[in-house]
């Protein structure tokens, strides 16, 4: 088979996982509330219950955000100190590493430090504490970009106070708001942290309707416009503000080099990573039988650990190769990205209902493990989208040229001067949707086939059950999930530098 037809192949797989994953259920979902032909059991007006658990979880969210990106002020400093932050590859890491750890696990932990603590703040605190690196990588990066450069030319002729209040304040509100309508999104759709809490937010009440109606589509897509519009308002605004934000950085003066870090600010972000990642981590591991607990659940459930990594990596890699695969054509790419994205940002819920509404007519498919597949895809496979484009991205142009100049055809300048040099970002991407994958509740939870274990499930379980010693252990085992994509992250970022 010539080069071209193999590259043509790789992109209809890659076009057709997408249309599996993505596409038809998201299509799926609409048809099938249409074809319900009934209003929803509360009809067509929304509850003052379902108006107020909204209000409400934007109170929490909001809340969280603010928390958040004050609790990022440190590390935000330290990444604003470099231009690129392949200049700090191991830092860069372990910030990154409490997004990719289970939010629920944090709690978990804090529960047992502060168990007076009440619920509603708790679910706050532990939101922030999952979510303040997307700010403080944001905002930092944003200082690094333009900020400093503004602010240090302002220094010539002012002084330090009035340089950051006229010159880099102007420049960081961007990032600030970028970052903060980011955690919105993230927080909004959010459904372990508050459900560990003890507390209903409207996510917990779509799983429910979804849960409680099976395959009636109109009862989960309807009760879930208002949020649904919610997101779609944050995201918008995030992305328009982004655009600008963009369009100021090429016209900015760019910083140069790396300036010194003051050690406080270095031994704040440690600070935080230590209250954020190894104090909770370490208090729900501080028991005298933990071995044994270990091993129990080892032995217990070590078939279904397996099958649930060996899913998950499968889930990982059809991102990866999907990403790969769709970056080798620029038609239409933008469009795939994009619907990839806001389709795994909708809440878990109604990601289950549309794979249940799309396969549920299809049993071949519905009750054998490749559903679990798409709905890990259909879930992060935006994650293994943008790993491929930033991929493809960091060949030079020349060297391409210089390739094809040479004799290379299109699929070994695809293979061997795009994708293989930038193995690490690849890999990095296929871990991050595994870990992800692995820890997902929401929307595993309506597609789940009995033959494949889900260890996410069987934790919340566990939870329910209030079984401590297998609650304990199959947490740390979703620790330990997040720490070779974090450390695939640290090798790619140095490997760009």
């Amino acid at each position: 088979m010539s080069g071209r037809a193999c590259r043509t192949l790789w992109t209809l797989l890659a076009t057709a996982l997408f249309l599996l994953a993505v596409v038809i259920p998201s299509v799926a979902v609409v048809v099938r509330a249409i074809v319900d032909g009934l209003p929803p059991s509360g009809g067509w007006l929304w509850s003052a219950r379902q108006w107020g658990l909204l209000a409400d979880t934007l109170i929490l969210a909001g809340a969280a955000v603010a928390v958040a990106v004050v609790l990022s002020l440190p590390a935000s400093y330290v990444v604003g100190q470099t231009r690129r932050l392949s200049a700090r590859p191991i830092l860069v890491a372990l910030m990154a590493l409490p997004l990719l750890l289970p939010p629920m696990v944090y709690t978990f932990g804090w529960q047992r430090l502060a168990a007076a603590l009440p619920p509603r703040l708790l679910c706050i605190c532990m939101w922030a504490a999952w979510g303040w690196p997307i700010p403080a990588l944001i905002v930092g990066s944003g200082w690094a970009r333009a900020g400093r450069a503004g602010y240090e030319a302002a220094l010539l002729s002012t002084t330090a106070g009035s340089a950051f209040v006229r010159a880099g304040l102007p420049l960081l509100w961007r990032p600030l708001a970028i970052s903060g309508l980011i955690l919105l999104v993230l927080f909004l759709g959010e459904y372990t942290v508050p459900h560990a809490c003890g507390l209903s937010v409207y996510a917990t009440d779509l799983l429910g309707l979804a849960e409680a109606y099976g395959p009636r589509a109109i009862e989960v897509l309807w009760p879930s416009v208002p949020l649904v519009g919610l997101l779609a308002i944050a995201g918008g605004l995030a992305w328009v503000t982004w655009r600008g934000a963009a369009d100021d950085d090429a016209g900015a003066a760019m910083a140069t080099g790396v300036s010194q870090c003051p050690r406080a600010a270095l031994i704040g972000v440690i600070v935080i990573l230590g209250l954020t990642i190894v104090t909770p981590i370490v208090r729900l591991a501080w028991h005298g039988s933990i071995l044994e607990w270990v091993d129990l659940a080892w032995q217990t459930y070590r078939a279904e650990l397996l099958q649930s990594v060996a899913v998950s990596i499968v889930g990982g890699l059809a991102a990866v190769l999907m990403g790969t695969g769709i970056a080798m054509h620029s038609v239409g790419r933008r469009l795939v990205v994009g619907w990839a994205v806001v389709f795994g940002l909708l809440p878990g819920a109604l990601v289950g209902q549309a794979l249940v509404a799309a396969y549920l007519p299809v049993p071949p498919v519905y009750n054998q493990w490749p559903i679990v597949v798409f709905c890990y895809v259909a879930r992060f496979g935006w994650i293994g989208l943008l790993a491929a484009m930033l991929a493809w991205r960091q060949v030079p142009p020349d060297l391409v040229q210089q390739a094809r100049a040479d004799g290379a055809d299109a699929l070994a300048v695809d293979t061997h001067v795009r994708l293989w040099p930038n193995w690490p970002t690849l890999l990095c991407g296929a871990g991050l949707v595994a870990a992800l994958s692995l820890a997902d509740i929401t929307a595993i939870s309506l597609v789940r086939v009995p033959s494949v274990g889900t260890i996410s499930l069987t934790l919340i379980e566990k939870m329910h059950r209030f079984e401590e010693g297998m609650l304990v252990a199959l947490s740390l085992w979703l620790v330990a999930a997040a720490l070779p994509p974090a450390a695939l992250m640290a090798v790619a970022l140095r490997r760009r530098g």
